[in-house]
């Protein structure tokens, strides 16, 4: 990583005065020999890595344990061996390591010129939470032709079919997939005002045999739609689409009971969650990258945006909205 760009970060991160931020990046710099020393094995390797001379390297460490009252490493004839708390203060390091590595490599992706095309897959109903991505992503790069793929499960992204996936439910498990988690919702069983003043609420399943349902048809992962399939007689499910939007508005309109977001019954008062307990386990969206191109400039600055977007709130209200701003 390039010297001045990992001090450029180390200012950033600082949050003190002129006069105090040298001493923190100073001490910064120090935990970060430290860190290469663990990292590497010797000091040798961590001078040359780091581009300094091994007396630099030994001089930063002793300084190091003298400013902070505690021994680092053990010195013993085959090298160094971190203490106790020398295993908790590199730790430490390897996590601002790891984000002034990403703060370099968004400093670069600022200065590059991007192009071609990249591909967004999402489950059907989930683009929204995407848009306003693409939107900053384009406004950036306009010269990147973004395509929008609405799938089912996972794209073979190995072949090219997608260079980032949405996918709501369980977190995959594929050794060459990088996943990590965007926001997560709940949602229940609902009904209308209008369908319970004509119908009732069911208190129990053997009167919620007797109701009208609507079913989400596809195999997104979702608990209640699960639970309406299960327990439901055929003859009493008298609505299903394979569209999320549309099962949500035929439960707005009063025709059905069905899955919704809880974010969307609680903006309506006239919405109200049917008696009978049901399943309301947390759904997570995962964003998927593939391995070989995680890196990538275009995969990065997409992600870029994404966590930004996410962390200033700018997604369509139709989503639910507990972000999980790790991307």
């Amino acid at each position: 990583m390039h010297f001045r760009a990992y001090t450029v970060y180390l200012c950033c991160i600082s949050n003190v005065n002129k006069f105090a931020t040298l001493s923190a990046m100073s001490l910064l710099i120090e935990i970060r020999t430290a860190y290469f020393i663990a990292k590497l094995g010797t000091v040798s390797a961590a001078a040359d890595a780091l581009g300094v001379h091994r007396a630099t390297v030994m001089r930063r460490i002793d300084l190091l344990e003298a400013e902070l009252g505690l021994k680092i490493f053990r010195r013993h004839s085959k090298g160094y061996s971190l203490t106790d708390f020398g295993v908790s203060l590199v730790r430490s390091a390897e996590t601002i390591e790891k984000e002034a590595e990403r703060f370099v490599g968004l400093c670069k992706l600022n200065q590059e010129r991007l192009e071609g095309e990249f591909i967004v897959a999402t489950p059907q109903g989930s683009a929204p939470t995407v848009v306003a991505a693409v939107q900053e992503f384009q406004r950036r790069f306009p010269d990147v032709s973004v395509t929008h793929k609405v799938v089912k499960g996972i794209p073979r992204m190995e072949l090219g079919e997608a260079d980032i996936c949405f996918y709501f439910g369980p977190k995959p498990e594929e050794p060459d997939y990088v996943v990590m988690p965007w926001m997560s919702f709940f949602g229940g069983i609902y009904a209308h005002q209008e369908y319970i003043d004509r119908n009732g609420n069911p208190a129990s399943l053997p009167e919620a045999r007797n109701h009208r349902f609507a079913l989400l048809s596809d195999d997104l992962y979702s608990p209640p739609n699960d639970w309406i399939r299960d327990n439901i007689p055929n003859e009493n499910i008298v609505f299903t689409s394979n569209e999320r939007h549309v099962v949500w508005r035929a439960v707005q309109e009063g025709m059905v009971i069905g899955c919704i977001g809880d974010h969307l019954a609680h903006a309506n008062p006239l919405i109200h969650r049917i008696k009978i307990p049901v399943p309301n386990v947390k759904t997570v969206c995962w964003v998927i990258t593939h391995v070989d191109t995680h890196r990538t400039p275009k995969v990065m600055a997409y992600l870029s945006c994404l966590k930004e977007i996410g962390l200033s709130g700018k997604f369509d209200t139709e989503m639910d909205l507990e972000v999980m701003p790790q991307v």
